[in-house]
């Protein structure tokens, strides 16, 4: 037997689990989980050299698949590069199985390379961290590793889904004498976790239809979310009750008639407006709603009752108005309430609905709204927010779309997409930080045989542009960049903008573009820098191709600015 067979049975072990995606970074320390990972017939393995762009496109491959992905990489600070993927994942939740290979714990501050505190060192961003031993022969060492291994695979995929550290010591020698055979141990020992699916008592719900009916303005929000059958049961839910159902482009809830324009017309500072729109009672669910719009309203305008639905455990309450916490799936709430209220209504033969004029209040200001900043963008300067109507507009059908933080995802959200596009919509919106959005696209892109196009300004492209620092990118990616030379968010957003440091210390101009990175990374290039351009572009862009492919657009921040705060004043008195 090999001296670290139990460590190669850990790639064993991850097939049999169903990890079947594994990111590797060269070290020598890693050498046996690499070698075990990359040899193993049902694993699919990418060598990753920047542990950072790494971390991402795991998170981006796992985004997709739902499946939890392997992460790799040798001891020391490379581990530490994990980190913001580790991060975003835990907040997003995203399933990881980190694996990071160390130093036996009696050489750790004694000088010796690549040597650094690696127990814990993730604290509380993931589920649980693990400690291997540094012996593997012992057959309690077997049993241990075996123990650990499908805990932490269990514990990834359970919900709250996330990532799980094991930091696994090795000692010398690292790889195989040169007459061994790594061998898999098919009778490896799996441990399967049985979850329960989560049911409410009969008391709850007839507590909460209690308060249902006694609430005439009622309101749903949904946050960020991949869940693809929520469409369906709160457009039933809509349309039978006359509930507004606001969903931020994040949200992957759309509909006709689904209030996608809530962030833009939120914006109003007519008080009589908004007290119009205020609720009786939330429900809400997913995680994180962008738009600050909606934050703000809800938090002045505070509802009776809030219930937010989420099988995480934490008590996570941004609207400040929680009232009930409901521990289930969104799919189960919903489908139950929109059973029973439909089997009360009928019974009652009422098919009055209280909340009828509340819901129109709320689809006239949504029609209006679209219709407003539609006839506003076409007649505006070639900016930003024009260049990301246009993209918008002519992406196709079926596509997944990430959207990179800062300003990227924000026009995004005032924009919105239509109800029939059935575009698919990531974001790393768990952290919010610029550090890893097109290697997560590009781990999208490895997943899947769909378009997927990613937003990305320019600081965030060249911030993370090692996420082309590979052999793999897939023809399927298209990456439209939005290069205003700098971070123009702070000419945007009050405060920085009346700055004297503003150019050099908050948009910290900058003169690249992504012409040499495309032409290192073989990827397609293409620059625009009017809107007659881009429109004759778009169309050979969104081809299929064997090829990755990114469009350059060059735009004024200024300019950019501007058109900006003219739409702010447009819809600041908003009625």
């Amino acid at each position: 037997m090999a001296i670290l067979q139990a460590i190669h049975n850990i790639a064993e072990i991850c097939a049999q689990k169903n990890v079947k995606t594994a990111i590797l970074c060269p070290g020598s320390r890693s050498a046996a989980l690499t070698i075990s990972m990359a040899r193993h017939p049902e694993i699919k393995t990418y060598s990753i050299s920047d542990e950072r762009s790494a971390g991402f496109i795991g998170l981006g491959i796992a985004q997709v698949t739902k499946e939890t992905v392997a992460l790799i990489c040798t001891s020391g600070t490379a581990s530490y590069n994990f980190a913001p993927a580790v991060a975003e994942a835990f907040f997003q939740e995203i399933p990881l199985l980190v694996l990071t290979a160390d130093r036996p714990p009696e050489w750790i501050h004694q000088y010796d390379g690549q040597t650094i505190y690696q127990e814990n060192i993730f604290g509380k961003h993931v589920k649980k961290s693990f400690s291997l031993p540094a012996d593997y022969n012992h057959a309690d060492a077997v049993w241990q590793v075996e123990r650990v291994v499908n805990e932490a695979i269990n514990l990834s995929q359970s919900f709250p889904k996330g990532p799980v550290h094991i930091n696994v010591p090795i000692r010398e020698p690292f790889y195989p004498t040169e007459h061994e055979v790594v061998r898999f141990d098919k009778q490896v020992r799996i441990i399967e976790n049985a979850s329960t699916v989560k049911k409410l008592p009969n008391e709850f719900f007839e507590k909460f239809y209690e308060i249902w009916q006694s609430c005439e303005r009622k309101l749903i929000i949904v946050g960020q979310q991949q869940e693809s059958q929520l469409s369906k049961v709160l457009k039933n839910i809509s349309d039978e009750f006359s509930i507004p159902v606001l969903s931020d482009i994040i949200s992957n809830v759309s509909f006709e008639n689904v209030i996608s324009a809530h962030d833009v017309f939120l914006s109003s500072k007519n008080e009589n407006f908004l007290e119009s729109l205020a609720p009786d009672l939330i429900v809400t669910c997913g995680k994180s709603v962008i738009s600050k719009n909606l934050k703000q309203f809800i938090r002045k305008y505070r509802p009776r009752y809030h219930f937010h639905i989420q099988e995480n455990p934490e008590l996570i309450d941004p609207f400040q108005t929680l009232t009930h916490k409901v521990e289930v799936s969104e799919q189960y709430f919903f489908e139950t309430v929109f059973g029973d209220l439909d089997l009360m209504k009928f019974k009652e033969g009422d098919d009055e609905d209280q909340n009828d004029a509340y819901f129109a209040l709320w689809k006239a200001a949504n029609q209006k709204s679209v219709l407003k900043l539609d006839n506003f963008l076409l007649n505006s300067l070639y900016s930003e927010f024009k260049t990301v109507k246009n993209v918008l507009d002519k992406t196709p059908e079926n596509s997944i779309f990430h959207l990179g933080n800062s300003m990227s995802v924000r026009y995004a959200n005032l924009i919105g997409l239509s109800a029939s596009t059935n575009i698919e919509i990531f974001a790393n919106r768990g952290t919010s930080g610029i550090d890893g959005t097109l290697s997560s696209a590009v781990g999208n892109a490895l997943s899947t045989n769909r378009l997927v196009i990613c937003l990305i300004g320019d600081v965030s492209f060249f911030y993370d542009r090692n996420a082309f620092w590979n052999t793999y990118l897939p023809g399927n990616l298209r990456v439209v960049l939005i290069n205003n030379q700098g971070g123009n968010i702070f000419r945007i957003i009050d405060g920085p903008n009346r700055q004297a440091e503003l150019k050099d210390y908050f948009v910290t101009e900058q003169n690249y573009t992504a012409k040499l990175t495309c032409e290192e990374a073989g990827v397609e290039y293409m620059q625009v820098s009017n809107e007659q351009e881009l429109e004759k572009s778009l169309e050979s862009f969104f081809k299929p191709d064997n090829q990755a492919k990114l469009l350059e657009l060059i735009v004024d921040g200024e300019i950019s600015a501007e058109v900006f705060r003219e739409y702010k004043k447009l819809f600041a008195h908003f009625v």
